[in-house]
């Protein structure tokens, strides 16, 4: 009962608390990860299946039905998350499978919006964006020359974050799916569960081979042809992302070695999501790893 509460509960901060309560959020498929390490099929569908029928019901009744599908996703998620990691799957599996998933229910979310609004989907974001954008700069700063200007540059920047949604959504799954690995994987090693707890994501690397896919993003934003730019910048946004989550491994492996208080790597974990420069310092130590090798794993493999 406590897994169904804590699940509901954490997707429903998304939209009762935003934007802070998109951080619980995310974490809405760990309950559900759990469950099925814990107990396995078929007990572990009882709360999944709960959570979704719950938290569609408040949904429903607080009209705001509209975020149902995207609970179908986080759920779903970490369904795929949890029989993945009892099943002994890779981390590379674990995460692929339970982030495709979710981009595969946002795929279809996405297609039947584009139905009901006739292919206005993207324009309609876009308008949203600049609303949201222009009430927030009122907000913070009034209607002063300085904030009208800062409005427009701001306003400037909304097609092309639109034209990167499709990189932004996957580089998102990504992540949500990696955080509530973590977490699932902490409970393993606390209350002994050698199904998941065995492999060490501080070891983590990616397959060396899907740096020819970083390559070729940056060869199609380079090149001089304008149809094949925008979808480069897209797969260097999903390929950074991967190369940050290595850069992640990498820090926790040198932090587990330095025995770092727990504070101090919160705070230093926090600075890397947060600050832009310092997340593409750690994708940039990800995609070295390649080739410098920072943990040493080839002597460890040896």
């Amino acid at each position: 009962m406590f897994q169904i509460v804590l699940t509901v509960g954490l997707f429903l901060s998304i939209p009762f608390i935003p934007p802070v309560g998109f951080f619980p959020g995310v974490l809405t498929p760990a309950p559900t990860a759990i469950a099925f390490i814990r107990w396995g099929l078929p007990n572990a569908w009882l709360v999944p299946g709960c959570s979704a029928l719950i938290g569609s019901i408040i949904l429903y009744l607080f009209d705001i039905s509209d975020y149902i599908p995207y609970l179908a996703a986080l759920i779903g998620m970490g369904a795929v998350m949890g029989y993945g990691l009892r099943c002994r799957w890779s981390t590379e599996k674990v995460v692929g499978f339970s982030s495709l998933f979710a981009i595969g229910m946002s795929g279809l979310i996405l297609i039947l919006a584009l139905a009901e609004t006739k292919g206005e989907f993207f324009n309609l974001i876009g308008q949203e964006m600049r609303n949201a954008i222009s009430a927030t700069v009122k907000q913070f700063w009034g209607t002063s020359p300085e904030s009208q200007e800062l409005e427009s540059r701001l306003a400037e920047a909304v097609p092309l974050i639109v034209q990167t949604m499709p990189g932004m959504l996957i580089s998102c799954a990504l992540v949500t799916s990696w955080l509530n690995l973590l977490i699932s994987r902490r409970y393993c090693r606390m209350a002994s569960i050698e199904l998941c707890a065995s492999e060490k994501l501080t070891l983590w690397k990616t397959p060396e081979f899907i740096v020819w896919f970083a390559i070729a993003g940056g060869l199609m934003v380079l090149l001089p042809v304008s149809d094949i730019r925008m979808p480069g910048v897209n797969l260097l946004v999903v390929m950074g992302t991967i190369y940050f989550l290595q850069g992640l491994a990498i820090m926790a492996f040198y932090f587990e070695r330095w025995k770092l208080p727990f504070f101090v790597k919160g705070f230093i974990y926090a600075l890397l999501f947060l600050q832009q420069f310092a997340s593409m310092a750690t994708a940039a130590l990800g995609l070295f790893d390649i080739w410098f090798d920072f943990r040493k794993l080839a002597k460890r493999q040896a």
